[in-house]
């Protein structure tokens, strides 16, 4: 009897007899907390893309104290013009849409140091390297980079408020993705030494 009398109050207590229907059903204000959760979501992850962005627009100057081969050349600055061009997109969506916070990082100390000490070992690996060890060393972290910046631009676009940003960033996914692919061609190109 006793076994009883907890399982019926257990199933009251977890959502009643028709196995938690009444607690399936919207509450006035959820398609708000959804919408502002999907905002939350496009805000960091634009405000991550844009960062990077910011970085990688730059990514072409290392090309003035070393010189390169030309196919990585012309990679090392299309990533940068691509860069430039996707940040000044970013800046053109948040002029029109306020909603559309491009500088809501919000990550957890721990993450910011462990980004730092990657950055700090990546240049370090770059300014210790010559020839094709340079150029490996470049290439790798170009990959890193576009892979990152190809998913952020895919999870904005996935919690866009409007068609035209969701245009907007699966363009830049678009762009970033063929970038990846033609670094990744041209690291198989490096030669081995």
């Amino acid at each position: 009897m006793w076994l009883l009398v907890v399982c019926v109050g257990a199933l009251l207590f977890c959502g009643g007899a028709d196995g938690g229907a009444a607690a399936r059903t919207k509450t006035p204000g959820s398609d708000a907390s959804t919408d502002a959760s999907k905002s939350e979501v496009r805000n960091n992850a634009a405000s991550l893309l844009y960062d990077l962005l910011g970085s990688e627009k730059d990514v072409s100057k290392i090309l003035i104290i070393r010189r390169r081969p030309a196919r990585v050349t012309r990679v090392i600055k299309a990533i940068s013009k691509t860069a430039g061009d996707g940040q000044d997109q970013l800046d053109a969506l948040a002029h029109d849409d306020k909603t559309l916070n491009l500088h809501a990082i919000q990550l957890p100390p721990g993450e910011t140091a462990t980004r730092d000490a990657i950055r700090k070992t990546k240049e370090h690996e770059l300014l210790l390297s010559w020839g094709a060890k340079f150029d490996m060393n470049l290439l790798l972290s170009q990959t890193d980079a576009l892979d990152y910046g190809s998913h952020l631009a895919k999870i904005a676009a996935e919690n866009s408020t409007s068609p035209e940003q969701e245009r907007e960033f699966h363009a830049l996914d678009v762009a970033l993705s063929a970038l990846y692919v033609r670094v990744v061609a041209d690291i198989r190109a490096v030669p081995a030494k």
